[in-house]
């Protein structure tokens, strides 16, 4: 059976619905049989695999839209006396009510389903040979997916649950259309673009991206997106996980990740720690600075001249490049008979509603000598107005320049929130974007943030510092793995008796000033800085061989380590060998 949102639905085989209050789960959804676990995995990669024939991209494996159908195939199996195909569950919901219930803040409701257990090819094939079925598994509306098998022991009477989304603020990568294993260490990877959207608070477009495997991408180089290319995961049997980071034109990052099993002997329980997740919460270490106490944050929400909502309301004003801005572009209120105006909104932006927050606005002036008011901005809540921002040529410490300037605002729902600038006098005025942090709050790290919307996918976390008056640029906050890493190791040569090399560098994302070296060999030494480890060597009184060490990074009132595994060869004498120019 399946079910489209808006009214559709389609009936093959037999589907029940269910009867349960969910803060009180007869059925716990976040456990399977490892049999059942496996046939979800293979539905999932069968199902992508039919996807290819018809030149769509691969959906990733969801946590909570997993948990919704399991509970729906349990509940169409235990909570229905007899048989029933339908959508609706014994609590008189949905698929689009059952999917946020467990968690999915996603657009969701499309569902497919069997009234009976089918193994995983058989159900694909099935789904593919109904209309409507096949309409929600190829359709191009969706980026993730969860699979719920139910099967009774009693009498093997089963049901299976397929459930679609698309959360704005995910674009997935997904490891060989989402095959549970592979025995080649070379594999594809599909990327999703980042959804574009014209709300304040979301994404922009990427272009660029690095790849690793592991989450603090050591030594990964930044490389033009695209959606399809190959990578080599480390050699051995076992699980493997590939991080992908993408930034767009101002700078904001997004991590995202897969797994999958090198080899042929497949730990099939594992299988349930390899599915896409949110977190309602992230924790942030290395937040320090010399003399502010507090801190804000932003989730990248940055608001400039490319929103189809920003227009020039009156006088003079366009759009124009500019390197020195955000993105590349700005708008530009040019003198005119009067004042010039324009504005930019967002209708409902629910994510910052009821919420203190401050709005920077970045502009520069091509004037800064006049004493009187040369621009203003004004934030707009419904009938409340904040500001204006009154600015004199004189507040801008340089002509030609980009600065900020801070205003506090609350969104109180109205249906919309609007960012207004105005020009006067005889001076340009520039507006590159206006970003918008929570309110202050006071500096502690590690810290741990509650994300707005309480759905963290992977995005960076911008984070200002500030005494209430002044404050700093923004910059992105430190956001460790959860367990400790160990990198792929570095190869250095000395030669004995010889003055050491100069330090290795190794660029990293992750590196903070305030981490420290708690464990090293004798003759390795370490420090960290800012998006950078420097490693360094002392040979003397080692003798000729290869020596095996390491050194581990710790960031401070953190679990987290960093190990470098390093392997030092010490020669009597190094010789430089030159290449034939031809092969050069």
């Amino acid at each position: 059976m399946a079910y489209q949102k808006m009214i559709r639905h389609w009936c093959m085989l037999l589907l029940l619905p269910v009867c349960v209050t969910f803060t009180a789960l007869a059925f716990d959804p976040t456990v399977q049989t490892p049999s059942l676990l496996l046939d979800e995995a293979l539905t999932v990669y069968y199902g992508n695999l039919a996807r290819r024939e018809v030149g769509q991209p691969p959906l990733r494996w969801n946590r909570q839209l997993t948990y919704a159908s399991r509970w729906f195939s349990w509940d169409s199996v235990e909570n229905r006396p007899t048989p029933y195909c339908g959508h609706q569950d014994t609590n008189g919901q949905w698929p689009s009510d059952r999917a946020p219930l467990f968690g999915y803040l996603g657009s969701s409701g499309a569902e497919n389903a069997y009234c009976g257990y089918m193994r995983p090819q058989d159900a694909i094939n099935g789904w593919l040979n109904s209309p409507g079925h096949r309409a929600n598994l190829l359709s191009a509306g969706h980026r993730e997916i969860g699979l719920g098998y139910y099967r009774r022991a009693g009498d093997g009477r089963g049901y299976i649950a397929q459930m679609f989304g698309n959360d704005s603020m995910y674009a997935p990568v997904i490891i060989e259309h989402e095959a549970p294993q592979t025995l080649n260490s070379s594999v594809s990877l599909y990327l999703y673009q980042r959804q574009a959207q014209s709300g304040f608070a979301g994404l922009r477009p990427a272009n660029a991206l690095m790849v690793a495997n592991e989450p603090c991408f050591v030594d990964a180089q930044w490389q033009p997106f695209t959606n399809e290319f190959r990578h080599v995961l480390p050699a051995g049997e076992g699980w493997r996980t590939v991080y992908v980071r993408t930034r767009d034109d101002v700078g904001y990052t997004q991590t995202v990740s897969d797994t999958i099993y090198l080899g042929a002997n497949l730990p099939v329980a594992d299988l349930a720690n390899t599915m896409s997740d949110r977190q309602e919460t992230v924790t942030l270490a290395g937040l320090s600075h010399p003399s502010f106490t507090q801190v804000q944050f932003s989730l990248g929400w940055l608001v400039d001249e490319t929103y189809s909502t920003f227009r020039l309301l009156w006088g003079a004003g366009e759009r124009v490049a500019d390197p020195a801005a955000w993105g590349g572009g700005a708008f530009r209120l040019a003198p005119a008979s009067g004042e010039s105006s324009a504005w930019v909104f967002d209708y409902r932006p629910l994510l910052f509603k009821d919420r203190s927050l401050v709005a920077y606005v970045r502009l520069k002036v091509s004037d800064n000598t006049s004493p009187s008011a040369v621009a203003r901005f004004a934030v707009e809540d419904g009938d409340q107005q904040y500001g204006p921002l009154v600015l004199r040529g004189i507040d801008f410490t340089a002509a030609g320049q980009y600065q900020e300037f801070a205003l506090p605002f609350r969104y109180t729902g109205s249906d919309f929130l609007i960012f207004q600038f105005w020009r006067s006098g005889d001076t340009e005025v520039f507006v590159d974007a206006v970003t918008i942090f929570t309110a202050p709050q006071p500096l502690v790290s590690p810290l741990t943030f509650t994300v707005p919307g309480n759905n963290y996918r992977g995005q960076s976390v911008w984070v200002r510092y500030t005494d209430g008056q002044a404050f700093t640029e923004w910059s992105e906050a430190p956001v460790l793995p959860a367990q400790p890493i160990t990198v792929s190791p570095r190869v250095l040569m000395v030669q004995r008796d010889s003055p050491p090399p100069p330090p290795v560098v190794l660029s990293t994302p992750c590196a903070q000033p305030s981490w420290q070296v708690v464990q090293a060999d004798p003759w390795l030494g370490g420090s960290a800085e800012q998006g950078a480890l420097r490693l360094w060597v002392d040979s003397s009184g080692l003798p000729t061989g290869i020596h095996q060490g390491s050194i581990t990074f710790a960031a401070p009132g953190t679990t987290f380590r960093l190990t470098v595994p390093v392997s030092l060869m010490v020669a009597d004498q190094l010789f430089s060998v030159y290449t034939p120019l031809i092969v050069r």
